[in-house]
């Protein structure tokens, strides 16, 4: 959610470009500022440089960050011959309007369209630099500054709240070493029990993760499906010939190397089991689904609901409200949480972009 502090800058800032735009018509028409023809083509200049911030400078952007030229090239060139429009064809309408403003019919006469190639002149070329790029360059300039300064202020907060949180870890935690050499013994006592074996083994491996791999800001989205898998697989194990049918898909990724926040999945898939299946005394089921193309994730978590559902719900609980707060600090304006609930089951949908 903006601030009301941001809407007061995105106000500031387009009201200093609109000063500016109506500066520059007035002196061109030869009248004063509050003239209804120079307000007029003002606000259609100001909106047109606008709609070119948002085409060019932000979508534009984004194709730039993907390798996508082509589609930036043809963008641009849309912008360009619609910014020529924009600025040459209101001229004739004001003149017919307000026939005795200023020097604006001679202004419109010297500057109307005759052929297409009149786009592409020297002079129209200058006019678009002047009226459309300058007042983008403004605007820019505020907006990259604006998210550099977001982006720092994000950046104390998660640095505070990871402080925080090393600090009660450590307080808590076992000494890992501890942990592991403990898990190994248990593993030496079952070896002849093979699913016992392979639970230790899966548990170790969550350990050794959640201590060691994931203390980074971010790790391959391919170590991060191993992680998932190694829990769902316990589940699998631990609910092993019941009444629980768990299915899940991680084979379409098509860079496993695409960076991912650690441990940002792993609390829909335990709500899934904790209120979903655990919950159920009948049968039950959960169905995951992870899908990575170019620089998107999409993540699916679907669960069965309780037939009387005491429990709290699989898509609440703190662990849900840990994430959805790591998902605003992490990836703002780059996610899309989807939490939908019907008559028999829970579903979790995100959509994570993962580019800078």
């Amino acid at each position: 959610m903006v601030s009301l502090k941001g809407k007061a800058l995105d106000i500031i800032v387009w009201g200093l470009i609109f000063l500016i735009c109506l500066n520059g018509n007035a002196f061109m028409f030869g009248t004063t500022f509050f003239v209804m023809p120079t307000l007029i083509y003002t606000t259609i200049l100001v909106l047109l440089v606008y709609a070119n911030h948002l085409a060019v400078v932000r979508f534009g952007a984004h194709l730039i960050s993907s390798g996508s030229w082509v589609i930036f090239s043809i963008v641009l060139l849309a912008a360009y011959v619609a910014s020529v429009l924009v600025i040459k064809l209101p001229l004739d309408p004001l003149v017919n309007l307000f026939p005795d403003t200023g020097r604006l019919p001679q202004f419109a006469v010297a500057n109307k369209l005759r052929s297409v190639a009149d786009i592409f002149s020297y002079m129209n070329l200058i006019w678009v630099l002047s009226l459309v790029l300058l007042p983008n360059v403004i605007a820019a300039a505020f907006y990259y500054f604006k998210r550099n300064y977001e982006a720092n202020k994000r950046n104390a907060m998660l640095q505070k709240e990871k402080t925080e949180m090393e600090l009660n870890f450590l307080r808590a935690q076992i000494h890992p070493h501890f942990l592991f050499n403990t898990l190994n013994n248990i593993y030496g006592m079952v070896m002849e029990n093979e699913r016992a074996g392979q639970v230790v083994l899966k548990l170790s491996d969550l350990l050794r993760f959640s201590l060691y791999e994931s203390s980074g800001k971010r790790i391959p989205v391919g170590r991060e499906v191993e992680f998932l898998s190694d829990y769902i697989n316990l589940e699998q194990i631990r609910h092993h010939n019941t009444r629980v049918v768990i299915s899940y898909n991680f084979e379409h990724i098509e860079n496993s190397e695409t960076p991912i926040v650690p441990l940002l999945l792993i609390s829909f898939v335990e709500n899934a089991f904790k209120h979903g299946v655990n919950a159920t005394i009948g049968k039950a089921w959960v169905h995951i689904h992870l899908k990575q193309e170019r620089q998107t994730i999409l993540f699916e978590v679907e669960n069965s609901k309780p037939a009387t559902n005491k429990e709290r719900p699989a898509t609440a609980g703190i662990g849900i409200e840990n994430t959805k707060r790591r998902l605003a600090l992490l990836y703002p304006e780059k996610h899309q949480l989807s939490i939908t609930e019907t008559a028999d089951s829970y579903k979790v949908s995100l959509k994570l972009q993962t580019h800078d």
